[in-house]
């Protein structure tokens, strides 16, 4: 994809919105650690306020902040100097990716903490991983493709695509037990009903099912549940799967090296 291409804001919104969305949510709660609690218990009352809004923009930046850091480091790691810095194009790039960030991580207190707002997230969310499983099927068709091999970056996107897909599957499986906490009906997993037990639990369970270990200590108990970990299941099983059998038909570089002919000799 062109660079252009990979500046755009809907580009770069569709990429690191569920890292940045996963990152907030553990910001949030290094932040639970620091303020008194009745702030906390003000931020779960099914209603956006000054206090709601404060938090959120604290929490957006620092989101945006290391977001900003990471792309700062790692355009220094892979081009030498600071010439990077005068281009157009790597600006953009990290203002966009700065803002998605200061996005992603206001959103887990404006979306996240209220009723209706977990709904849209969810939909978002899930808009993002098939969009994400787009990508995927169709940078598998060309690497399957016969006489094609990996290169380290179609390795590189694959794992960032997986990584995105864990860490989406995570809020989502997070969001739907919350929505069912707030809706007084059973749970859906069983998560342990503290904020932060939830997450930590939705995370252990989504790694353990993708990863195909399948500990059983946590189920889905409800319709929608089993519904889920039937698509989290399909999906995961088949990525591993193809990941693998790319990995293990070799790895080329990006940029093979050619050496020149050789003249023959009479």
């Amino acid at each position: 994809m062109k660079d252009t291409a990979n500046n755009s804001f809907i580009q770069i919104a569709f990429t690191h919105f569920v890292p940045c969305f996963f990152l907030g949510v553990i910001s949030l709660y290094l932040l639970q650690s620091i303020f008194p609690q009745d702030i906390i218990r003000n931020l779960i009352d099914n209603r956006i306020n000054l206090t709601d809004l404060g938090i959120a923009s604290l929490n957006g930046v620092l989101v945006a902040s290391v977001v900003t850091a990471f792309h700062l480091r790692h355009n220094r790691r892979v081009r030498k100097g600071l010439s990077w810095l005068n281009e157009p194009a790597s600006k953009r790039k990290i203002r966009h990716a700065a803002l998605v960030g200061f996005i992603g991580g206001s959103f887990d207190i404006l979306f996240g903490l209220h009723n209706v707002g977990i709904l849209v997230l969810t939909l978002f969310v899930l808009m993002i991983l098939l969009w994400h499983l787009r990508v995927f099927s169709k940078d598998i068709v060309r690497m399957l493709s016969p006489g094609n091999n990996a290169t380290w970056a179609d390795v590189t996107e694959l794992l960032r695509i997986y990584l995105n897909m864990l860490a989406g599957f995570t809020l989502v499986n997070a969001t739907l037990e919350a929505s069912h906490l707030l809706l007084g009906s059973p749970p859906a997993f069983g998560f342990g009903s503290q904020q932060g037990q939830l997450f930590i639990d939705a995370l252990y369970y989504t790694v353990v099912t993708m990863a195909t270990l399948g500990y059983g200590d946590i189920v889905p108990m409800t319709w929608d549940a089993k519904l889920l970990l039937i698509c989290q299941c399909l999906v995961s099983y088949i990525m591993f799967a193809l990941m693998v059998g790319i990995i293990t038909r070799g790895v080329v570089n990006a940029s093979p090296v050619s050496f020149p002919p050789q003249d023959s000799k009479d």
